[in-house]
Order: C-alpha cells, then sequence, then structure tokens
C-alpha cells in the first residue's frame, strides 16, 4: 500500500529504488554485510511502497541478492549501475508491470507498461519495449543490428531439486526451468572454497569464472550446453542442460558384465575425439577427463561436461613448495591422468589424448590398464566383432597413451584419421545420427542491401546474417539409441 502523499507513478518508483540501492551500498551505514532487518528499520519510513516489496522485486530482476540463511542483502552489478546513476531501460517498465495494481498511470509510466513504447523522439535506432510476459522476461528489440541487451533471466527461475551427486567442487541438483517447463541441471560450486585454501578467495572465483565461460564458449553437439550462469552470491551456481543417459561410469555399470558393447564403445570414442577436437581448435584443452565427467543424451549420445575445471585448484607458481603430495581437488581421477600431469602438473592436448585412450581401454574391457595388461584385442569379443580391425584399435590405444607425449597422437584429429577407415563398413541403420563436423556448404554470398531496405526489415531474424566458416567438409556418426 502507498504511504506517500504525492501520486505514485513508475518515475516516483524508479526514484526510490535509486534511493533504496544507494542507501544499501553504504559502509559509513551498515559495514561490509548490510542486515535486512536494519536496512528495513532505516529506510521504511522514507519509502511508499513496503522495502519488504521493493526487495522481492530487486532481488526477482537481479539488482540485488539475498541470503535467507545469514538475513544479509547484497547490491549486485546490475543494481549498483542504477544506484551510481547508470542507464536501464527495462528498470522503468518492469516497475510499472510489477506494481500495476497500485501505480497512477502517467505519460512516463503508462508508455513503459504498455506492450509497446513509442519510437524516441530524439537521432536513435528504433526500439520496440516489450513489458515483462507471464514467464517474466522483459525484452528489448533492437531495429538495427547494433549489439543490445536482449532480456533478463529471472534469478527465480529455476527451482531446485534432489542432490543428484557431489563432488570436489560443489553439489549437483537436478532443476526445473519454471519458464520452460524441463529439467536442466543446477551446479553449486561450494566446496572448492573450502578445499583450496592456498588460492584467495577472489582469484578462485576468477577461475571458476573462466573455467564456466571456456565451455559456455563451445558450440558442438557433443558438449553439454551450459543455460545460464551466476556468480552473485557467496557460492557460483551453473544451470546445464539435463544428460539423461547419465556418465560413462554409469553407463558401464549397468552394462551387461560390466562390458559395454564393442560398437557403442567406438561410436564414444568417435564423439568423443569429434568433441574435443573441436574444443582444441579453439584453444579449450579439458585437463580433467574420466567417465563422470563424459555424459550422455537420452538417445546414448556423448556430451562432455566440466572443461578447464583442471586450472581451477592450481597451487600458485610463486606459492611456498612443500614436500606434501599434490592433491588433486577438481583435477580429475590420477587413473586417468597423464604421467605429465601426474608429476609436474602439465595439462596439454596430449594430456586429454591419454585420458580418452584410458577410458577406451576401460570400455572394451571392463578394466583399467595397467603396466603389463594385454592389449584390447586380447578380448576375444573384440576380434569377433571387428575381425582384422581389432589390430587397429590397439595401435590407437598404445598411440594415444605411450607415456612420453611427443610419441602420442598430435591431435583428435588424427585419432579419427587412423579409427574411421579401420571400422567394419556399415549401412545406416534407423536410430543412427550422421553429423557434419563442419559446414559441407561454401558460405553464403553477402546481399547487396539498399538503405531503404534495410529501413524496412525486420532485423535480419528472417535473414542469413553473416558467412558460416568452413573448413572442410566430414561427416560424423552418431549414436544408437541407449541400450540402457
Amino acid at each position: 500500500m502507498a504511504r506517500a502523499q504525492r501520486p505514485l507513478t513508475a518515475e516516483v518508483l524508479h526514484e526510490e529504488v535509486r534511493f533504496l540501492l544507494k542507501t544499501l551500498m553504504r559502509d559509513d551505514l551498515f559495514g561490509e554485510e548490510v542486515s535486512l532487518t536494519e536496512a528495513e528499520k532505516l529506510l521504511e519510513a522514507s519509502l511508499s511502497m513496503g522495502f519488504v516489496d521493493y526487495c522481492a522485486f530487486l532481488k526477482r530482476h537481479a539488482y540485488v541478492d539475498i541470503d535467507r540463511a545469514r538475513n544479509t542483502v547484497a547490491v549486485l552489478p546490475r543494481g549498483k549501475n542504477v544506484a551510481e546513476g547508470g542507464a536501464d531501460p527495462s528498470l522503468l517498465p518492469m516497475l510499472a508491470a510489477h506494481f500495476a495494481k497500485v501505480v497512477v498511470p502517467s505519460a512516463g509510466g503508462a508508455a513503459a507498461a504498455g506492450a509497446v513504447a513509442a519510437a524516441p523522439a530524439a537521432p536513435g535506432p528504433s526500439v520496440e519495449r516489450r513489458a515483462p510476459s507471464q514467464g517474466g522476461m522483459h525484452v528489448i528489440v533492437s531495429r538495427e543490428p547494433t549489439p543490445m541487451t536482449v532480456g533478463h533471466v529471472e534469478v527465480e527461475r529455476f527451482e531446485r531439486g534432489e542432490v543428484l551427486g557431489q563432488g570436489s567442487l560443489g553439489t549437483v541438483y537436478r532443476a526445473r526451468d519454471a519458464v520452460l517447463d524441463r529439467s536442466v541441471v543446477l551446479k553449486e560450486v561450494r566446496h572448492i572454497y573450502e578445499l583450496v585454501s592456498y588460492v584467495p578467495r577472489d582469484d578462485l572465483t576468477r577461475r571458476v569464472r573462466e573455467a564456466v565461460m571456456s565451455q559456455a564458449r563451445l558450440d558442438h553437439p557433443h558438449i553439454l550446453r551450459v543455460i545460464d550462469v551466476s556468480f552473485a552470491a557467496d557460492a557460483p551456481t551453473l544451470v546445464l542442460d539435463w544428460a539423461a543417459g547419465g556418465s560413462l561410469r554409469a553407463r558401464m555399470a549397468r552394462a551387461p558384465g560390466g562390458l559395454m558393447p564393442v560398437a557403442v564403445s567406438l561410436r564414444a570414442l568417435l564423439q568423443m575425439a569429434a568433441a574435443l577436437e573441436h574444443a582444441h581448435s579453439r584453444g579449450v584443452v579439458h585437463g580433467s577427463l574420466k567417465p563422470e565427467n563424459v555424459l550422455f543424451d537420452v538417445a546414448g549420445n556423448v556430451r562432455i561436461t566440466d572443461f578447464g575445471v583442471a586450472r581451477v585448484a592450481e597451487r600458485p607458481a610463486e606459492s611456498p613448495q612443500t614436500s606434501a603430495p599434490p592433491v588433486y581437488v577438481g583435477r580429475g581421477n590420477p587413473s586417468y591422468m597423464a604421467p605429465e600431469q601426474l608429476h609436474s602438473g602439465e595439462t596439454t592436448k596430449r594430456s586429454d589424448l591419454y585420458a580418452v585412450g584410458i577410458m577406451l581401454y576401460e570400455m572394451l574391457t571392463g578394466q583399467l590398464p595397467g603396466r603389463r595388461s594385454p592389449m584390447p584385442s586380447a578380448t576375444p569379443r573384440l576380434k569377433g566383432e571387428l575381425g582384422a580391425a581389432a589390430a587397429a584399435v590397439d595401435d590407437i590405444f598404445d598411440r594415444m597413451t605411450r607415456d612420453p607425449p611427443g610419441e602420442r597422437f598430435a591431435s583428435f584429429a588424427e585419432v579419427l584419421d587412423a579409427l574411421c577407415p579401420a571400422l567394419p563398413k556399415q549401412e545406416i541403420a534407423r536410430g543412427t545420427l550422421l553429423l557434419y563436423e563442419t559446414d559441407p556448404l561454401p558460405p553464403p554470398a553477402e546481399p547487396a542491401r539498399s538503405a531503404e531496405a534495410a529501413a524496412t526489415s525486420d532485423g535480419g531474424f528472417n535473414e542469413l546474417s553473416g558467412p558460416i566458416p568452413v573448413t572442410g567438409s566430414s561427416v560424423i556418426p552418431g549414436s544408437e539409441p541407449s541400450s540402457g
């Protein structure tokens, strides 16, 4: 309920929000942590709406973060921008829509709350401002191909469910995307801060951010997609696609006798190799490959995750060296780590090759290889299914897992070149996917467009707007439907 005598317009709410955020940032009033209780006592009488009502709105749209357990509120970068007088075109219309029941319409407020605002009088790009829909996204669409922010994902969009597992980085939950009504995975990165005491917290957060962004920038059908990420709270939170097929570890465990079919194992190798070649060609080394972070979708296709995690827990070069053995926090399982990683912490493309070679052996034989272990072809079923090609699989495994890095394949492209010709020729069957590794068509010619045509177009949303990178054409097979 409004308690002020002046008309309660969207502009008034905007002014009060700026005042509230600016006050919350005052260290002389609150210190390093702002108590919700103290802030409410100080600010309630100065606001037209309830302090709690404002906080609910600001948290919903990521202007502040509220820690209920500690009873604190923190102003996020988006809120700091508003407090410092920065422009935020979406704030006014969101306020008008959120408090529509009590807001008095005004010239500015009515336009902000409407479905489409009038174009600005001043020269500049034509802009549509669409009020928040039921899903809660406020969208700004530029009519010119200039970079603009398009929407803002709600903090409360994802509903956390049951725990799926815990690792050295944190806890993994099953979650629900409330807007799209689908399952996702939510990973809360908290444990790493307790286990890695030799790296300052801010530096550790920076490393986590770099690791997350290295995966988010990759675009490949066999790499798990990052949907959203937040570094606002004390524990960074990631939202990832749901991998309904489980991990390679789980799939090997449920296979009859612990042995995955040979054809399925080799298809998984092809998909891992294609995904990692894509990552390596873009300068991203995984560094901590193991069966737990090789995931599968509902159809049994590989989805690799946790890129870049290997560097999160690295000890700084300037830190004091001790005689204590290294602790591989977040850096994979030593069984899959190349010798150079174990002995000197060196992580390269060839380290990833080594890890995948170990997983290949485990998929084919059900065991980890040792110094005197036989080659994979010693398994009768491998020779029975592959015939002469079994020797080629032996050679590929050997060249992926040699101790000196220089004796291994130089890239996963070489692995694919060696493996594909050796596999038996099979017809494309129902349930098999074929995926191009690179676009086989040349890039489209850039069309000549008049100024009039550009002005009347729909912003290019229904046109090809740029060249498609092409490095050649080849096909990689997908996976048969999951046997589990």
